[in-house]
C-alpha cells in the first residue's frame, strides 16, 4: 500500500506541475460554458418567459452543469492517466521496472492518481454550482440533492477513469495523446446531448447516443438536479396552462427522459448497471493490456 501511495503521489504531482495538461483538462469545460453563456444557454431559456426570471435561470443553470459535470469526469482523468503516455514514451518506467514493485501497483497507480484529481476537482465545481445558483436566483438545491449528485460525481469518476485509461492503452505518443485530448471532450459533448439536445439532432443520432455511457451518465444527473427546479415549477400558476405539461414539455427539450438503447426500451438503472460493469471489464483489460506493455 505505500507503494502505491507513493506512486499515486507522483503522478499527482506530475499532473498538477504540468500546466499545459491542466489547461488541456480543463479546455472542453471552458469551450462548454462559453458556449453555453454565449448561445446555447439562451435557446434553453428561450419560449419560458412566463415562468418567473430566477426559475428559468435556475432550469437552465441545473440543466447546464449536469453536462459540463459529466464531461468534467472524462477530461480530467483523461489528463491525469495521460502521464503515462509521457512515462512510457521518455521511459520513465523503466526505472520502477527493475525494482521489486509489482506492476499491477504501477498500473494502479495511475488510476487511483485520476480518481483523486478528478473527484477533488469535481467537488469544487459542484460547490461553486451550488453557491451560483444560491446566489444568482435564491434557491437551494437541498441536502438530499446534493448527496445524490455527489455519489453520482463518485460513480461517475470510477467510469469515466476506467474508460479513459482503456483508451490511453492504445496510445504510443504523446501527440497522438494530445489530438485525443483536443477532440475527445467536444465529441463526446455533441455526441451524448450535452452541448444540443438530442431530440434536435434526430432518430439515428439518438440511436448512436444510446451506446454511449456518457449519454445516459448526463439523463440521469440532469434529472436529479433538476428535481427542485421542477418542483419549483409545479408550485407555479399558469392560470389555463397545466403545470405538469410544461415540466413535461421542458423535460423533452433539456433531454431528461429516458432514451434506451438502439431504439429499445430499457431501463436507465440497468444501462447504467451495464455501464458500470463495463468499467469494471475495462479496467481488468487495460491492467492486462498495460502489463504487456511494460514487458516489452
Amino acid at each position: 500500500m505505500y507503494e502505491i501511495t507513493n506512486l499515486t503521489l507522483r503522478s499527482i504531482k506530475i499532473f498538477i506541475r504540468d500546466k499545459t495538461a491542466v489547461f488541456f483538462s480543463f479546455l472542453s469545460i471552458i469551450i462548454l460554458l462559453a458556449l453555453y453563456f454565449l448561445f446555447i444557454g439562451k435557446s434553453y431559456g428561450s419560449g419560458l418567459d412566463f415562468i418567473d426570471p430566477k426559475l428559468v435561470s435556475f432550469l437552465v443553470t441545473s440543466q447546464m452543469m449536469g453536462g459540463v459535470l459529466v464531461i468534467n469526469t472524462l477530461t480530467l482523468s483523461l489528463g491525469v492517466v495521460g502521464s503515462f503516455i509521457v512515462d512510457m514514451e521518455q521511459r520513465r518506467l523503466d526505472a520502477f521496472l527493475v525494482t521489486p514493485v509489482k506492476r499491477y501497483k504501477i498500473i494502479l497507480s495511475y488510476y487511483f492518481s485520476a480518481i483523486i484529481v478528478t473527484l477533488f476537482f469535481s467537488f469544487i465545481m459542484w460547490l461553486v454550482t451550488i453557491l451560483y445558483v444560491y446566489v444568482n436566483t435564491g434557491y437551494f438545491y437541498g441536502i438530499g440533492i446534493i448527496l445524490k449528485v455527489s455519489g453520482l460525481l463518485v460513480f461517475y469518476t470510477f467510469i469515466s477513469t476506467s474508460i479513459m485509461i482503456f483508451i490511453i492503452s492504445f496510445l504510443k505518443s504523446v501527440n497522438a495523446f494530445g489530438t485525443l485530448s483536443g477532440v475527445l471532450g467536444t465529441f463526446v459533448g455533441f455526441a451524448s446531448g450535452i452541448y444540443m439536445p438530442l431530440v434536435q439532432l434526430g432518430s439515428v443520432v439518438q440511436k448512436v447516443a444510446s451506446v454511449i455511457p456518457f449519454t445516459h451518465m448526463t439523463i440521469l444527473l440532469k434529472r436529479v438536479m433538476l428535481e427542485v427546479p421542477y418542483e419549483a415549477v409545479l408550485k407555479q400558476n399558469f392560470g389555463d396552462t397545466d403545470a405538469q405539461q410544461v415540466v413535461d414539455d421542458i423535460a423533452v427539450y433539456y433531454g431528461t427522459n429516458e432514451i434506451g438503447l438502439f431504439g429499445l426500451d430499457v431501463n436507465l438503472t440497468v444501462l447504467l448497471s451495464l455501464c458500470s460493469l463495463l468499467a469494471v471489464g475495462v479496467l481488468i483489460l487495460t491492467t492486462y493490456r498495460i502489463s504487456k506493455r511494460m514487458g516489452k
